[in-house]
């Protein structure tokens, strides 16, 4: 998608701070972090929403957030995904947050 900004970030026509990235996601720091480390996990394919996700991107998905928890020592974080219109960006994404009070929404 031409305007589409995480296409544009994946292909490298916007800038990031990017924190690892595989084959199929990369992962950023959120512009506009509602935690003390908000990081975000986005597809390299445009996908619309997380209804359209397949079981082997998901695993893929959870593997690299139990691998950055592992890696960076959180000991829990909160992953949320926005589906449909609740989503601000139409290119499926999850929001990971460490440092979260369990106790606060962000």
């Amino acid at each position: 998608m031409d305007n589409c900004i995480f296409c544009k970030i994946v292909k490298g026509a916007t800038p990031s701070t990017k924190v690892i990235e595989t084959e199929s996601l990369m992962v950023i720091h959120n512009i506009d972090p509602k935690a003390p480390i908000h990081w975000l996990i986005i597809p390299k394919d445009h996908i619309v929403d997380t209804r359209q996700v397949n079981d082997e991107l998901w695993l893929k998905i959870r593997s690299t957030a139990l691998a950055l928890m592992e890696e960076n020592k959180h000991s829990g974080v909160r992953l949320v995904a926005n589906i449909g219109d609740a989503a601000a960006v139409k290119h499926m994404h999850l929001h990971y947050m460490a440092g979260v009070d369990a106790n606060k929404h962000v």
